[in-house]
């Protein structure tokens, strides 16, 4: 057991699991998401983690807000980030071992193929050490969940965020705070176009900035509600 603190807040974790122990010990990893995430707590109720690994931002998170969901595909990562939210004792965090995607799915296949599954990289683009989970929407799940108006959504999901920004209308609804991480190394130009389409139609909600995507492979972006809410 560790006790880890992040811009002064302190949770617990297991830092016995070979090949992962080792992370707790990065005290800069996202030193600048930290932030965010701990600056709009004071805005926002409740939290929403799309791939929370093990639990670096959604243990943090826990101590902020009032409410904390947290999806994690990756079965392996998933058990860890139990194991490591039981630790706390934490009442208000609910887990969730599903993928968010656009609905055409049921189910989707994610694998890992340079790193053994539970590793933080694990990818709809990635087929060796591959798994079929469940997935499901951005609506249904906070439809399902009452989930507020205003939430916080932080979204680092290995690629599969291009297929996350056709629904214009969820986000005209729920006006999610937003935090992504857009992995433009796993897009093909099919999946870039389409990504690069989706925060287009997002524009009249967001300050988005396409252009600032090209010839960048990972940007963490915080999309900001032109409506008051930040």
């Amino acid at each position: 057991m560790k006790a880890v603190n992040r811009q002064g807040i302190e949770f617990l974790v297991h830092n016995d699991t070979k090949d992962i122990a080792e992370f707790w010990n990065l005290d800069s990893w996202e030193h600048g998401n930290h932030i965010t995430v701990k600056d709009f707590a004071s805005k926002c109720s409740t939290f929403v983690n799309a791939g929370g690994w093990i639990g670096p931002f959604t243990l943090f998170a826990a101590k902020l807000y009032q409410k904390a969901y947290s999806l994690e595909p990756d079965p392996l990562a998933f058990k860890e980030l139990v194991r490591n939210v039981a630790l706390n004792q934490f009442s208000n965090v609910q887990l969730v071992n599903k993928a968010f995607f656009d609905g055409s799915k049921e189910q989707i296949v994610i694998g890992s193929d340079y790193s053994d599954l539970g590793k933080s990289g694990t990818s709809i683009f990635q087929l060796d050490k591959s798994v079929t989970v469940p997935c499901i929407t951005l609506r249904e799940f906070f439809s399902q969940n009452n989930i507020p108006v205003g939430s916080f959504l932080m979204l680092d999901v290995e690629g599969a965020e291009y297929a996350l920004f056709d629904d214009v209308e969820f986000f005209n609804t729920y006006k999610p705070i937003i935090l992504v991480e857009l992995h433009i190394k796993f897009l093909n130009s099919e999946n870039y176009n389409r990504l690069i389409n989706g925060l287009n139609n997002l524009k009249h909600l967001y300050c988005v900035d396409t252009d600032s995507l090209k010839g960048q492979q990972v940007i963490h972006r915080l999309l900001q509600p032109m409506d008051g809410l930040v």
